[in-house]
């Protein structure tokens, strides 16, 4: 991704080059949006078909620039609609301080606002990410949607493992451009076992666009994508895969039916002019051509090739890390917004999805019946034993002993016994028994039934305390009243 030898090859060919009627290509992200921000000073259509950098979708800065690849943007609305399909509400993110993962990560919070989903904690971090990792368990995040190479990947399942923040309790969210087995290349950057990390990834979801289309239809070839795998498989040999090489299939044909509908125009409005008759300053033409490639409407290899702003409208595909491979568990249409989850192929570590949080429950606890009916009979023989004494007391009041024993004094320990006694049958009552606004009402109650009861009692007992205490003091015996 050298930028001069890309500007200088791009130069040369405008300079030394037949006039060239579109530009495709640019895979480097550097190089394109230099080129992609030139091409309305030579009034040159540009498409590509690997550049994923999100800073290309700005139209006003690119607005001669189209990709039949999906931004990496694109991923958003997909994770927007995977969350609304298991009413996941509450989620975080954590995110590799890049400035890739950093505008998917941004995005993702404009595509989630006023969707009724929170971002309750957004992490970010450089090198290690552990520090991150406890902040979102310390602020019960269920749901982590990471942004991070492979890299980091190994180092935040290993801290995950460490934090016990795996299982049926959680659910990642990472990207699914990984290359296969790609944690073996990493596992010794980590001070994690094997067996600890691939425990930890156990059910991660991964999220990335679809190489292929998985339609068994016939595209505007007229091959199926099935076919036109097995036949570029066949003629690659021991050539290297590229997961892009079915959208630069499908850009030829972007540029073919461009250029089609373009002649299909001039037809049909002026016969004179021919699409070999544009160059650099024929802005006319220009027009023509970047309004025809907005029209962009087939099915290809990659699925329904649409442009939305000179955005692909493309298919996201879901994979899930299941017994240390990674299975595709769903797709998302961007097209008609519409996501499909295959039967029975998502598998959670729980008996259903995780959580978004710790769910609190209110629950009405409940008095013991059987311990408040045998508090209550004993209430009741201690109420009956007390209005004996009261009785005894009253009837004996004229006795000479009854009489020096201050039964006024006696007479209100009793009652204040009594009071207090009243006051567990009214501890008792709960929930169950009365309504919230009579338990209200109770709570004042009681709690002034026991402090009159206890007051009671204990201060006639102190009087008497009292009484003794002084007639002792009195040292000359004087008649004390």
């Amino acid at each position: 991704c050298d930028n001069a030898k890309g500007l200088k090859a791009f130069y040369d060919a405008i300079k030394y080059g037949p006039n060239h009627l579109m530009v495709f290509g640019g895979v480097c992200a550097t190089v394109t949006s230099i080129i992609a921000e030139s091409l309305k000073g030579w009034n040159l259509v540009q498409l590509s078909f690997a550049a994923t950098t999100p800073e290309l979708a700005d139209k006003k800065k690119y607005p001669y620039f189209f990709r039949t690849v999906p931004s990496d943007n694109a991923v958003n609305p997909a994770i927007l609609k995977l969350l609304k399909h298991y009413r996941w509400k509450r989620v975080g993110t954590l995110t590799q301080d890049v400035q890739r993962f950093s505008e998917v990560r941004n995005d993702l919070t404009g595509v989630l606002y006023g969707e009724d989903i929170e971002i309750s904690d957004t992490e970010s971090f450089s090198n290690d990410p552990c520090t991150s990792v406890k902040k979102l368990k310390g602020n019960d995040v269920r749901i982590i949607l990471g942004q991070f190479d492979e890299e980091m990947a190994v180092k935040v399942f290993c801290c995950a493992y460490e934090e016990e923040m795996y299982g049926s309790k959680y659910q990642w969210i990472i990207p699914g451009w990984y290359e296969n087995l790609w944690w073996e290349s990493w596992i010794n950057s980590s001070q994690c076992l094997s067996k600890n990390l691939l425990a930890a990834m156990e059910g991660y979801i991964g999220v990335d666009f679809e190489p292929l289309s998985s339609k068994r239809l016939r595209t505007i070839s007229g091959r199926t994508p099935q076919q036109y795998e097995k036949e570029y498989n066949a003629k690659r040999g021991d050539g290297q895969s590229s997961k892009f090489h079915g959208y630069a299939y499908d850009g030829i044909w972007v540029i073919a039916k461009t250029l089609q509908r373009a002649m299909k125009y001039l037809n049909a409005t002026n016969k004179h002019q021919k699409i070999e008759d544009f160059n650099y300053t024929n802005h006319k033409l220009g027009k023509i051509f970047l309004d025809a490639m907005n029209e962009t409407n087939f099915f290809g290899v990659t699925g329904q090739v649409v442009f939305r702003n000179g955005e692909r409208m493309g298919t996201i595909k879901f994979t899930q890390f299941q017994e240390r491979k990674e299975v595709k568990v769903g797709e998302y249409n961007a097209v008609d917004d519409e996501l499909e989850i295959f039967n029975n192929s998502i598998r959670f570590q729980g008996l259903e999805p995780p959580k978004d949080k710790t769910i609190i429950q209110e629950e009405l606890r409940k008095i013991s019946l059987p311990l408040y009916s045998i508090l209550s009979a004993l209430t009741i023989l201690g109420m009956i034993m007390a209005s004996a004494f009261l009785f005894f007391n009253i009837k004996n009041r004229n006795q000479k002993l009854i009489k020096m024993s201050s039964p006024y004094m006696n007479n209100l320990i009793i009652l204040g016994g009594m009071l207090s006694y009243a006051s567990i049958f009214l501890f008792g009552l709960d929930g169950s028994f009365v309504s919230e606004k009579t338990f209200e009402t109770l709570c004042t109650v009681r709690t002034w039934i026991l402090t009159v009861g206890y007051t009671t009692a204990f201060g006639a007992m102190f009087a008497k305390t009292w009484r003794v205490h002084a007639i002792f003091k009195n040292v000359k015996m004087k008649k004390k009243v």
